[in-house]
């Protein structure tokens, strides 16, 4: 099915905002920065985006959805997970750290994030949402983990992957196979709980 010319038009802005926030930063990121990138005015962005936080939620959203169906072949089951499975869904995980475009948007989003109120609501819910899909991957693997525990289990793991993200980048050139395999191993024991 072929998406409207709206949402056509949607897409393009949000790829431009992407774009944006990946190249120029977050100094540069207000609305007449994402509508010259876009090629439109203002006032037409406004009209899908009335607000910063508004187009910053979206990007976000659309960054999440694309997570998501890149780990749901992993985590949309109730069977056990192996570890051959979690290694898959880790891998999957980092690779998205090998985009230094990916990495430098949500570095921007979370300066933005820390300056402004309605896009720190933003940040906090697209972790809530990642956080839940992580807990699906651990319960699939622990199936008795307590809630606590289980929560416990999945914030540990995106802390280290988002921390991670800064030195397997490219940004400080401190990526190796060494600590790669440290970092798989340590999410395989938070996932597998042994």
């Amino acid at each position: 099915m072929t998406p409207s010319k709206g949402a056509a038009r949607a897409e393009a802005l949000l790829d431009a905002a992407e774009q944006v926030l990946a190249t120029q930063g977050n100094a540069n990121s207000a609305m007449r920065d994402f509508a010259a990138a876009a090629g439109v005015r203002v006032g037409h962005l406004q009209h899908y985006y009335p607000t910063r936080a508004d187009l910053i939620r979206a990007v976000m959203s659309r960054a999440l959805s694309r997570s998501l169906d890149r780990l749901a072949v992993v985590t949309d089951t109730d069977q056990s997970l192996s570890r051959e499975e979690s290694e898959h869904f880790i891998g999957v995980l980092l690779g998205e750290q090998d985009d230094q475009a990916t990495v430098r948007l949500y570095v921007e989003v979370w300066a933005i994030a820390a300056a402004d109120q309605e896009v720190a609501v933003v940040v906090r819910d697209f972790y809530a949402q990642y956080i839940a899909h992580v807990e699906r991957a651990v319960a699939c693997a622990q199936p008795d983990l307590d809630a606590a525990d289980l929560g416990a289990a999945a914030q540990t793991i995106v802390s280290l992957l988002e921390g991670s993200a800064i030195l397997r980048s490219g940004i400080t050139g401190r990526k190796s196979k060494a600590s790669d395999r440290k970092l798989v191993d340590t999410l395989q024991y938070l996932i597998h709980g042994s």
